[in-house]
């Protein structure tokens, strides 16, 4: 069975730099190819200026680029990020299939989607690159009566801890895409969370899992190692949910994003929309890369795949750094991850815009996303490949044995 679906890419020009790349630097979409950094928190999203104390898009790319791996010989399975879907259900699909391959087209090197069991043939068809976990069932799958509060208690705490078992080995878990709203698969998702955050595992929440953080945002408050990914109506009940009003004459939105994110006390919120805002409740980053003019299904869910291979990134590099004594970033790292995952996933879209037009879908932007992240991060040192071999090849680890 093929994937949702999937098209083809233009590959880079000789030059190293894609040329709808160029196009974009140049405004060929008509979106300036800016990015800017805003500690007052006074901008207005429909007119964001960049003022004394911004930085260019280059800047920050550069401390992004810090945090994405070299391409190299030495490396092995695993070393570049493992990450977790948790999401679908029996009639969504689509979303954990996009957001589990748009982890690995960013590079990740393994992706894992735990899901239901109705779910979980149809995603294995799309790819076989996927890991698969059918450990879900739905409130449908019982006969009226036959699923007990007992027995339901049961079902929940039998179902997480077969997803905490995997995680020592998750870098990130994304929670939400496609889960859908059966009131046990989203007590399913709330145990999984607690477990996560337990296990100081960094997490993703975007789609339905945003729905159990309007509900209960006791859930992620406090925990700087959590990404929220709300479009404009997820930001509405979020908002909603925290007393924070969106309406009156003097409606900024980045502050009220910056109120949000203040009384969460910890987790990084994207605010999604035609600029991308970025708010840890202290600092705000503004992505307004130019992204292509569809707004097909699935572009949120990429966009959370993509994040959760920068946060895998961001939790070796601070480790390494650590270890090394090297420099650690000016900036909450989280934010720089978040950043990635947007410029990105902006870009993708972009790339399969200028070939697809009207016609362009998820799967198209999925096939862009590897150039988008080359000419971002790899062009400017040629193929981004560090040559390790010796002269008898590379060399090999016990994990290669």
């Amino acid at each position: 069975m093929p994937p949702p679906a999937v098209g083809g890419r233009g590959g880079p020009s000789g030059s190293g730099v894609n040329p709808a790349i160029q196009a974009l630097q140049h405004g060929g979409l008509g979106r300036s190819f800016t990015g800017g950094l805003n500690n007052g928190s006074t901008a207005q999203f429909d007119s964001i200026k960049e003022g004394s104390g911004s930085l260019l898009l280059d800047e920050i790319k550069g401390e992004v680029k810090r945090i994405v791996p070299s391409l190299s010989g030495d490396a092995w399975k695993g070393m570049a990020g493992k990450v977790g879907v948790l999401g679908g259900c029996r009639e969504y699909t689509g979303a954990p299939y996009f957001t589990a391959i748009a982890a690995l087209k960013v590079g990740a090197d393994l992706s894992h989607v735990f899901t239901t069991r109705d779910a979980a043939a149809t995603i294995k068809a799309y790819s076989p690159e996927l890991i698969v976990h059918p450990y879900f069932t739905e409130s449908t799958d019982y006969k009226p009566g036959e699923l007990t509060d007992e027995e339901r208690v049961n079902v929940i705490e039998l179902a997480a801890s077969e997803v905490a078992g995997w995680f020592t080995r998750l870098d990130c878990l994304v929670v939400g895409p496609g889960l859908g709203r059966d009131p046990l698969l989203l007590d399913i998702a709330r145990a999984c969370i607690v477990a996560a955050r337990g296990a100081s595992l960094p997490l993703v929440l975007d789609g339905d899992g945003l729905f159990l953080v309007a509900r209960e945002p006791e859930l992620v408050q406090g925990y700087p190692s959590c990404v929220l990914t709300p479009n404009l109506n997820e930001f509405r009940r979020l908002a909603s949910t925290m007393g924070v009003s969106l309406h009156g004459p003097h409606n900024d939105r980045l502050k009220k994003l910056a109120e949000i994110t203040a009384q969460l006390g910890g987790p990084v919120v994207v605010s999604k929309g035609p600029v991308d805002a970025i708010h840890d409740g202290k600092v705000a980053v503004l992505c307004s890369t130019s992204a292509g003019l569809r707004r097909c299904g699935g572009q949120g869910d990429i966009l959370a795949g993509a994040m959760a291979t920068f946060m895998s990134w961001t939790t070796s590099f601070m480790q390494r750094a650590r270890a090394t004594g090297d420099s650690l970033p000016d900036m909450n790292p989280m934010i720089l991850a978040c950043f990635g995952g947007c410029l990105v996933t902006r870009t993708a879209s972009a790339l399969a815009f200028v070939s697809k037009r009207r016609a362009m879908l998820a799967g198209d932007m999925v096939e862009q996303l590897g150039a988008a992240v080359s000419d971002l991060f790899d062009a400017s040192s040629g193929s981004g490949v560090q040559d390790t071999r010796g002269p008898q090849g590379p060399s090999l680890s016990r994990q290669d044995i």
